[in-house]
């Protein structure tokens, strides 16, 4: 079975960053993690850094443990969800959790987007515990996104996942591909919505990186 990847082109270096270890890839995982290493060693000898010096020396290790962390939404299953019983027939009304902290990564540049995602939901049998909701979003965030689109899938998986009759999904991003190259905006956010069902309530989404 061919192992499906994600690349990523610097120059005339291809890294592979892999989903993990669910497809039944020939390499084992420290081979194809040296591989990784390797690449980030040339990447810095490509910019001009010397690459024995002490202070980098480990950075090829530090950088791919990094991305492991950023992206361990690719590698591990979703949190399970734990369900409590209603115990009374009345309908529960939107459930409403503002300003659930994440980070993902551009999947364009591979760089950090620090979000804010706020999710709202009106449940249907049982009442999913707040913790797992937290879970399951910041595992979500968790990997190469487009915003835009991750906005329209977190929406189905969070209908899916807290069984809920309705969902509304609010994300607000700082992308630091514009904050720090590119545009070089310290200033933008971007913000994305998505709804499923009927569901009338307004979210809030504080800016991330804001000081008030």
């Amino acid at each position: 079975m061919v192992c499906k990847g994600r690349l990523a082109r610097v120059g005339s270096l291809r890294l592979n960053f892999i989903y993990g270890r669910r497809c039944g890839c020939v390499l084992k995982e420290s081979r194809l993690k040296a591989r990784a290493e390797g690449g980030v060693k040339e990447l810095l000898e490509y910019l001009g850094e010397d690459v024995s010096r002490p202070g980098v020396v480990n950075t090829p290790r530090r950088f791919v443990k990094a991305m492991e962390e950023l992206t361990r939404g690719l590698r591990e299953p979703p949190p399970e969800v734990v369900f409590f019983p209603l115990e009374y027939e009345a309908e529960v009304g939107p459930v409403v959790i503002e300003n659930i902290g994440a980070v993902s990564v551009c999947e364009h540049h591979l760089l950090p987007i620090i979000l804010r995602i706020s999710v709202a939901y009106v449940p249907g049998n049982g009442i999913p515990g707040l913790s797992k909701v937290i879970k399951l979003v910041k595992w979500a965030a968790a990997r190469p996104i487009m915003q835009e689109r991750f906005t329209e899938w977190i929406a189905d998986l969070l209908m899916e996942k807290l069984r809920a009759k309705a969902v509304y999904v609010k994300v607000c991003g700082v992308h630091m591909c514009s904050f720090i190259r590119g545009a070089k905006d310290e200033h933008h956010s971007m913000t994305t919505e998505a709804k499923r069902g009927e569901i009338n309530v307004r979210l809030r989404c504080k800016r991330p990186l804001s000081c008030r």
